[in-house]
């Protein structure tokens, strides 16, 4: 069973579109997924931590990197004198870029986890909800709609014969 990453809504079909929402699905525990060939995670869950921790780490190395280069850049300027290739600008444009990227990915790793848990906990909740029995059958009129339109009819033809 695949869940849905934007709404949650269980009992999907993978490598189509949710039912609910609209949003196009992939089977996270697939055969193809690169996080079950390398680390042998199949659990979309673990997968989802696992990205998430990347992101952070990637995220947090990209900013330190971003920052260690702009003061190695600008000391060096400031004793040498002379002015930083533009291409460190670029540098520094790209390391930003790529930091903001990985926290993005972890923000919506963040958001697909909390749906996967709701959907899950609604899903045990209605398993464990218990069927209620129902009464006794009430043998009144246990006569069908039709049985009844009959009777009724009969009670007018014979209403108009009589008359």
């Amino acid at each position: 069973m695949i869940y849905c990453s934007k709404c949650g809504n269980p009992d999907q079909e993978t490598d189509s579109y949710c039912r609910h929402c609209g949003e196009f699905l992939v089977d996270l525990s697939g055969r193809s997924s690169f996080l079950t060939r390398v680390f042998g995670i199949s659990n979309p869950e673990k997968q989802i931590n696992l990205t998430m921790t990347i992101d952070l780490v990637t995220a947090f190395i990209s900013g330190v990197l971003l920052f260690a280069l702009m003061g190695y850049f600008d000391a060096t300027e400031k004793k040498t004198g002379i002015p930083t290739s533009p291409l460190v600008f670029v540098l520094y444009i790209y390391m930003a870029l790529v930091a903001a990227w990985q926290l993005i990915s972890f923000t919506i790793g963040a958001k697909l986890r909390r749906k996967l848990r709701a959907s899950r906990q609604a899903n045990l909740l209605s398993k464990s909800q218990t069927v209620t029995e129902l009464g006794p059958a009430q043998e009144k009129d246990v006569s069908t709609v039709t049985e009844q339109t009959t009777r009724r009819l009969e009670k007018v033809i014979r209403g108009r014969t009589e008359n």
